[in-house]
């Protein structure tokens, strides 16, 4: 095979594995190497922990049509929020932008309690469209 038919191959290849990742990320079926669900520990002084996500919760704030529902919710210390996906789409849940939740696929939820006052963003990863604001008083 002529060098120039293998570099094109190698491209299209690349373009295809690409398209397919993307695809995966907005929505498409996640395949055996798909990240599973993390739960993880901030640090810091303002820092909030994840919690089980089978306690009673102050707030939710749902992945749904493409946004964060509710945009903005109110806590006290202590308290926590779920945050979960109920749509198709593959999200992530970053607070002040480090990621608590994982890949979330339909169904998951993350429970995320408050340990200091201030305002957390809440964003994702796959979708910049997607925001929130967790008031801690």
């Amino acid at each position: 095979m002529p060098k120039r038919d293998r570099i094109v191959r190698i491209g299209v290849v690349a373009a295809v594995t690409g398209l397919l990742a993307l695809a995966a990320a907005c929505g498409g079926s996640p395949g055996a190497g798909s990240t599973p669900q993390v739960q993880s520990k901030p640090t810091g002084a303002s820092a909030a922990s994840a919690t089980p996500a089978h306690t009673d919760h102050a707030a939710v704030i749902d992945q749904l049509d493409m946004a964060f529902k509710p945009a903005r919710v109110s806590i006290k210390v202590g308290q926590t929020v779920l945050i979960k996906n109920s749509e198709a789409p593959i999200h992530t849940g970053n607070i002040n932008g480090k990621n608590i939740t994982g890949n979330m696929k339909k169904g998951d939820s993350t429970a995320w309690t408050a340990t200091a006052p201030g305002e957390y963003k809440v964003t994702c990863d796959y979708h910049p469209q997607m925001s929130a604001t967790i008031v801690v008083s």
